[in-house]
This record gives structure tokens, C-alpha cells and sequence, in this order.
């Protein structure tokens, strides 16, 4: 089972890894590696790019996916199992997408615990990110969460991500989009959210930088934010 480097620190931009194996796919190659920093997507978050470096050679990762409990890069180029691999990450992308997802949170705990919505729906796009609740907002409303969490932001609060037992789990009052099973990974907002997620996220609150409320519309008796 590969080991997953993004759940001990989001921060990590390279890494040295083994070549598990390397099957070929169209015109693409599917590797598999006993340890990566690069996330798969899930989560409502798209999967890190970047590149291996083997010799003299550089090899694009242009998506990686979890299937049946393995980490898929999908290459460009044939590499060996066996071989030792350098991988860089797009660590600019990877920040943004750290960026916009920790801001999610904040916008959502808000909502969760002053109105008491669900978030539905999420997507995380290069541009822009969309979050769907299940009950209406005003314009005030919405202009006092957009002060509120940036107010968050201003304070630099701490955030921690842990894999809790099964006896500390039952006593997080977390949220989450849908029912989970087996090992469920939790992402705390100093007072301000709980949730269950997978993906990375930054460290302090100030790292997110500022937020903005760009539109929101009704959408399916409740509101679709970006």
C-alpha cells in the first residue's frame, strides 16, 4: 500500500519514491509508487500535477486517482518498477487548491452553525469554487459571513487535520456531505468547524488570504455560492 505523504504534511513539495509498478493505458502509463505526496482527487478537490524526474528523464503527472485502495499516477512516459523517482509537485496549484478548500470550510462552518444548513454540494475548480446549502440566505446574511470569515482568516487560527479512534469519533459532533465509512479523516477550524474531509488543507487560518463572496444564486430550495 502506497504511503500517503499528504496526510503527514500538506506542505511537502518533492519526494523520493520506488516504482511499484507501470502498466501501459492508451497512450498513457499508469504507475503506482510506495509513497506519494501527490493527492488523488476526491473530496470535491482535482488531483496534484506535477512531474517525476528518473536520470536524465522528466515524466508529466497530469491526473492521479484511487482505485480499489491504490494510488494510480497516470504518466506520460514508461518508467520501471523497481526504479527510484524524484516527484515535484505543482506546488502553486496544490497552495491554491489548499487555499480555496480551507476557505470552503471556514464559509461552511459559519453557515452550519448560525443557520444551521448542510453543505450539499462542493467543486473546486482553477478559477473559482461552488458550495450548494440547503436553505436560503439573504444578501445581509451573506455579507456578514463573508466578515466573519475573513475575520477567521485575520486571526491566523490553527487547523488540524487527525485520523480519530472509533470511541473520539463518536463524540465529534463533525460534519459531512454524505455517509462515510471505514477510516474517517477529520479537519478542525479552531472555533469554527469540524468536518470530515480528505484532502489538504493549510495549516493557519492566515494562510488562506482573503475571501470573497463573488455571487450567489437559489438554487434547489437553497443557495449555490462562488
Amino acid at each position: 500500500m502506497t504511503e500517503q505523504l499528504y496526510y503527514q504534511d500538506s506542505y511537502i513539495k518533492d519526494f523520493e519514491a520506488v516504482v511499484l509498478s507501470c502498466i501501459p493505458n492508451g497512450n498513457h502509463f499508469e504507475a503506482v509508487l510506495d509513497r506519494t505526496a501527490f493527492f488523488p482527487e476526491g473530496g470535491g478537490q482535482c488531483a496534484d500535477t506535477g512531474v517525476l524526474h528518473i536520470e536524465n528523464r522528466e515524466i508529466q503527472v497530469f491526473d492521479v486517482q484511487e482505485r480499489n485502495g491504490e494510488i494510480i499516477h497516470f504518466i506520460d512516459k514508461e518508467i520501471l518498477p523497481g526504479q527510484t523517482v524524484i516527484g515535484e509537485l505543482d506546488f502553486q496549484e496544490r497552495f491554491s487548491k489548499m487555499q480555496q478548500h480551507t476557505g470552503e470550510h471556514i464559509i461552511s462552518g459559519i453557515v452550519h452553525r448560525r443557520f444551521g444548513y448542510e453543505n450539499v454540494g462542493f467543486h473546486l475548480g482553477k478559477e473559482e469554487v461552488t458550495m450548494d446549502y440547503d436553505g436560503p440566505l439573504t444578501p445581509e446574511e451573506l455579507r456578514s459571513i463573508e466578515y466573519e470569515a475573513n475575520q477567521v482568516v485575520a486571526e491566523n487560527r490553527e487547523i488540524r487535520a487527525y485520523f480519530p479512534g472509533t470511541e473520539e469519533l463518536e463524540k465529534i459532533p463533525y460534519r459531512s456531505k454524505k455517509e462515510l465509512q471505514g477510516k474517517i479523516r477529520i479537519v478542525e477550524i479552531q472555533d469554527c468547524d469540524i468536518c470530515a474531509c480528505c484532502a489538504p488543507h493549510v495549516k493557519t487560518t492566515g494562510n488562506v488570504g482573503l475571501i470573497k463572496i463573488t455571487n450567489a444564486i437559489r438554487y434547489k430550495g437553497g443557495m449555490r455560492l462562488w
